[in-house]
């Protein structure tokens, strides 16, 4: 009976215990789950963050303030404001505040963001949009990371990482204009900080065009072509022959680059520039017609293309 006695308060011992594991187990499960939604969180705002930098940036500026007035900016941006402070965008007849506590504002905003970045703005694609619509460039994870990271992230954290991400950005264009020469190629992450530039006013946009088509007149250049914002080319027609260069403008705001992916043609217009780029086209390139566009994400749906004709040479 001794044995049979030890035994048996072994095992209750080892019920006990194991009841006391599960009753600790269960109740830290909110503290677990809290734990797992935070990570989650922080990752879906992380990668939220890297997408606004790739797409949204140039518009709605790197602490998302956009076209509110803000010192050092002018003009204006081209993009509303989502970085608000009591502020909202109007929509049903109220106002969608991004970082509202509010659930009913929470769902009018989530709705609303999740619609905008979809079809652009305004929606109709037949009309000229000024917000180019990214709903073929985003899948669904990357959408919602977005607007998740748009209601919910810190500004200050994506501000940091846009100037460091311009900064690299910039050194990069160096480093490849110059063929790897330049102070930071070996070590791009090393760049030092660089604030976006700001999409040029309407007199600005007129000066890079005119620069742009004086350049490739000065220049001998066959054509010339100027990148204008949001996404628009200055003419949709080329016409060139084998070996002629065309001179290609930047717009002096927003980042674009000419494109011809046949006769492997991809030149970079950095933001803020309007330096202008000649493109030769190749000596045996065949005679017929190509397009060239724009590659950044969004500006080739939103128009910025056009077509490429080479004639036969004489």
């Amino acid at each position: 009976m001794g044995a049979v006695q030890k035994l048996a308060t072994v095992v209750m011992v080892g019920l006990v215990a194991l009841a006391t594991v599960l009753t600790v187990y269960i109740a830290r499960e909110p503290d677990r789950r809290d734990s797992e939604l935070t990570e989650q969180e922080e990752i879906a705002i992380e990668r939220g963050t890297d997408l606004y930098i790739q797409y949204c940036l140039q518009c709605h500026g790197p602490a998302g303030l956009g076209n509110a007035e803000v010192a050092n900016e002018d003009p204006a941006r081209l993009g509303p404001a989502l970085n608000q402070d009591g502020a909202g965008i109007p929509v049903e007849n109220r106002l969608a505040n991004f970082q509202s506590d509010n659930a009913a504002d929470q769902e009018l905003a989530e709705n609303f963001l999740h619609y905008r970045i979809e079809n652009g703005a305004p929606s109709d694609p037949r009309l000229n949009q000024v917000m180019p619509a990214f709903g073929t460039e985003l899948n669904v994870e990357e959408l919602n990371d977005l607007v998740f990271m748009i209601m919910h992230g810190d500004w200050n954290y994506v501000y940091n990482q846009a100037v460091q991400q311009t900064g690299e950005t910039a050194a990069q264009a160096e480093c490849d204009a110059n063929e790897g020469e330049g102070e930071y190629c070996d070590h791009i992450e090393e760049a030092p900080p660089l604030y976006p530039t700001v999409p040029p006013d309407e007199e600005d946009e007129d000066a890079a065009d005119d620069g742009g088509e004086d350049a490739g007149e000065d220049s001998g250049a066959a054509a010339s072509v100027a990148a204008e914002d949001p996404a628009a080319w200055s003419t949709t027609e080329i016409t060139v022959k084998p070996g002629d260069t065309i001179a290609v403008s930047g717009s002096g705001g927003l980042e674009h680059d000419f494109t011809v992916d046949e006769l492997g043609i991809h030149e970079l217009l950095p933001a803020g520039s309007t330096d202008t780029i000649m493109i030769t086209i190749p000596e045996d390139a065949e005679p017929g017609e190509y397009e060239f566009y724009c590659s950044i994400p969004g500006h080739r749906e939103s128009g910025m293309v056009g077509t490429l004709i080479i004639e036969a040479a004489s």
